[in-house]
């Protein structure tokens, strides 16, 4: 993989939907196709459904928390 090297910071769950979506670009573009890097493609996509619905919901609880004056 090319994935630049060196520490990545994974402080909100749109971090973490940002680099499961370069691996997963990455594994597609990898050669030759395998069952394998499917089965890894798919365990990522799960992880990156998760980490958007976690995002979405960190977004509505903060513009809650804003209008509550919290």
């Amino acid at each position: 993989m090319s994935m630049p090297k060196g520490n990545i910071r994974l402080k909100r769950p749109q971090d973490v939907r940002r680099l499961l979506a370069r691996v997963i670009n990455e594994l597609i573009q990898s050669e030759p196709p395998s069952i394998e890097r499917a089965r890894v493609i798919a365990t990522l996509s799960n992880s990156i459904i998760k980490a958007m619905e976690v995002g979405e919901l960190d977004e509505r609880l903060t513009q809650i928390e804003q209008q509550l004056g919290l």
